[in-house]
């Protein structure tokens, strides 16, 4: 019998946690060594791939995994086969499983082979290797499920199951019980921070304020927006404690599976305090749109509200006394959409005197103004999101031949049907607590109030960026019609 041509192979090796000693890195290495040489595989050290301490659940969470697919994809790859200790390595989601050594298989030339688990030959090889992972992923399922239970006992009771937030640190009890207890200086800080806030500070502000004077996350990093916001937004500092079953909140804080519970440590502020805090959060997050700018850096009150009716940019205020679209500047949009200041000005006024006495006609959203509603909205609107991306996800496994035509169709028609019921019940909370006459009303009182600000000689620039922001969703200006439209919001 002739000898095996020599092939060059990759390594990956993973392990989830430093307890499995018989999984360990090394471990797998000398039993994935042994069956290279055993058969003919050249595996040089530039092309082990390691993922030490993390889950196979998901591979957009392994930098080594990517690394090697990144290294398959290349034209031609550097290895001709990738050897793993068993199947379970390479993943625990017999979907990510099957997608992934399809890619490599078809598109890369690149076999997958488990040094411990031989497959026989013939037809029945892969059928053997899809049991495997169904096995593999059932395994990390019951496992999960196991751990998630008694980590959902230990938060329905208040334990401590995560690092302590900014403010406390961990004090072991008499039996080995993690409890938080205060850090007297952060906790000062984190009162201030509220304060602050709740008498009308931004986070911007807040977080300028806390690195001018040096403070720094306990991971060692400056504050940021966000890292002020999820203070102000962490239940720890009233005494509970917060654990959602992903792990993380991944700043959804509206998950209805996120378990918050009494907890024994001391609180910082009060509960008074912290709600106020949650409903200026919500008022904010209704009329601040993304990346919006604090009002006093604005160099005009309509600057960061009119878009380009041609690419939807900004319209961005230039010296001496104009509006240009940002994209234009940028040379992103073919249209320029530029006019005087003044004249957009008189535009915008004009447009709300005469909305005010054409109420039926009114183009306008309902958005909520306290924190149930908004933290209701908040939890479909990332359902309908997730449901978004499992039917982006299912299109490409389709795409990749992973997935039937009959199977495709089955599994679009159904997350279709989920994303209208969500879309459904958006629109239906949105207009559930008034009915059309009652908003219609409200809605052109608050564009008069808006009218009176903006033609006041008294009102600030900052007073009537602000205002304005409060009314609108969109504001489009189309220099080549020389026509303004405005979407009203709302508050309700």
């Amino acid at each position: 019998m002739s000898p095996q041509p020599m092939r060059t192979g990759a390594a990956y090796i993973r392990v989830s946690t430093d307890e499995q000693a018989d999984q360990s890195p090394e471990s797998q290495l000398i039993e994935i060594r042994r069956y290279a040489a055993a058969n003919n595989i050249l595996l040089p050290d530039d092309l082990i791939f390691v993922d030490e301490g993390i889950s196979g659940k998901r591979s957009e969470n392994r930098p080594g995994f990517q690394k090697m697919i990144g290294a398959a994809k290349e034209d031609p790859a550097p290895f001709e086969v990738i050897l793993l200790w068993k199947f379970s390595r390479f993943a625990r989601n017999q979907e990510e499983s099957i997608v992934y050594k399809a890619l490599l298989r078809k598109q890369c030339g690149v076999d997958v082979i488990s040094v411990s688990e031989p497959l026989p030959g013939g037809p029945f090889a892969s059928l053997i290797e899809r049991i495997i992972e169904w096995f593999d992923e059932f395994y990390s399922i019951r496992l999960s499920q196991e751990v998630k239970r008694t980590m959902k006992v230990k938060a329905e009771r208040g334990e401590l199951q995560s690092t302590p937030s900014f403010g406390y640190r961990v004090h072991m009890e008499a039996g080995k019980k993690s409890v938080l207890e205060l850090v007297p200086e952060e906790a000062q800080i984190v009162r201030e921070i509220f304060d602050r806030f709740n008498s009308g500070e931004g986070f911007f502000p807040i977080a300028k304020w806390l690195n001018s004077i040096g403070v720094k996350t306990h991971r060692g990093n400056p504050f940021e927006n966000r890292t002020v916001e999820y203070i102000l937004r962490n239940p720890v500092y009233i005494g509970k404690l917060r654990w959602t079953p992903t792990g993380r909140t991944r700043r959804d804080f509206a998950n209805p599976d996120t378990i918050v519970a009494d907890s024994s440590h001391p609180p910082i502020v009060t509960e008074e305090v912290f709600e106020a805090a949650q409903k200026r959060i919500a008022e904010l997050k209704a009329v601040w749109g993304y990346k919006a700018r604090p009002t006093y850096e604005l160099k005009d009150w309509l600057s960061g509200l009119v878009r380009c009716s041609e690419c939807g940019s900004t319209l961005i205020f230039v010296k001496p006394r104009y509006f240009k679209c940002n994209n234009y500047v940028r040379g992103r949009c073919k249209s320029s959409q530029h006019i005087r200041a003044d004249l957009l000005h008189e535009a915008v006024i004009d447009k709300l005197r005469d909305d005010m006495s054409s109420s039926t006609s009114l183009a306008y959203t309902v958005s909520p103004q306290s924190p149930a509603r908004a933290d209701e909205l908040t939890r479909l609107r990332s359902a309908l999101a997730e449901a978004e991306k499992k039917s982006a996800r299912l299109l490409e496994a389709y795409l990749s031949g992973v997935v039937a035509l009959d199977q495709f169709s089955h599994f679009k028609a159904d997350l279709d049907g989920q994303a209208e019921d969500l879309r459904k019940e958006i629109e239906t909370r949105l207009h559930a607590e008034a009915s059309p006459d009652i908003l219609a009303a409200a809605m052109t009182e608050k564009i008069r109030e808006t009218y009176t600000t903006l033609t006041s000689p008294d009102a600030s620039t900052a007073e009537k960026n602000t205002a304005l922001r409060n009314i609108t969703d969109s504001i489009t200006f189309n220099r080549s019609t020389m026509t303004l439209s405005i979407t009203y919001r709302l508050l309700f």
